[in-house]
Parts: C-alpha cells; structure tokens; sequence
C-alpha cells in the first residue's frame, strides 16, 4: 500500500462560489393562510411559537372589581374586548350598560351614566 492518497479531481477543475450563489432571489413570502396552516401542523408536531404574546394595555382605572367565573370565560371576555378594541374595564362597563339596557333599569341606568361622566 502506498502513502498517497488518490485525488479527488478538485485540483484538475477551479470551482467558483459565486457560480453557486443564486442572485437577486428574495426570499419566499408566505401568504396568511400558509402561515395559519404552517402554525396548525406545527402545534400538532408540539411546536410553540417564538412570537412574543400581545401584550394586553394597562388600565388607568384604579377601583377594582373582581370574582370567580367559570373556565374559560375569562378567555371570552378577553376575547370579546380584543374584538370591540378596547381595554376589559370599558368591556365591562359596556356589558353592565347592557344589562342594565335590556333589564329596562332606568334608575340604574341614570346612576351608571353619572358614574361614566365623572371622569
């Protein structure tokens, strides 16, 4: 057996990177469906998202109103704020006005809108 090592051929023919290189290709937008899709299949190979979560505004309101409610309903509140765009308080105050509209509690409904207009 002998020492040398039998060549490869890259020493017969130059290579050139830059021939390899593809130019002026920009990179593949995904539309908003493929990326929901691409989400879906990655949630069920157990793949979470690196995006970081929206992040909820601070309320000025410094009275608090609290309870317990059943799983998930916290969730939809949320939800059902993020939908109307505004913050939980002004969600609140819009689901108790509407309580109080369809109940036909006028005399509630005068003090509710002193308490909104002492702002």
């Amino acid at each position: 057996m002998s020492s040398e090592r039998a060549s490869i051929g890259l020493d017969d023919e130059k290579i050139d990177i830059e021939e390899l290189i593809v130019k002026d290709q920009k990179p593949h937008k995904l539309t908003s469906e493929q990326q929901k899709n691409m989400e879906k299949e990655g949630r069920k190979l157990g793949f979470v998202s690196r995006q970081p979560k929206k992040r909820r505004r601070v309320s000025l309101y410094t009275a608090q109103f609290g309870g317990k409610c059943r799983e998930g309903m916290k969730d939809l509140f949320q939800d059902i704020g993020e939908h109307l765009g505004c913050y939980d308080t002004e969600t609140l105050e819009k689901a108790i006005l509407a309580l109080i509209q369809k109940e036909g509690l006028e005399d509630l409904e005068k003090r509710f809108q002193v308490i909104i207009n002492a702002r």
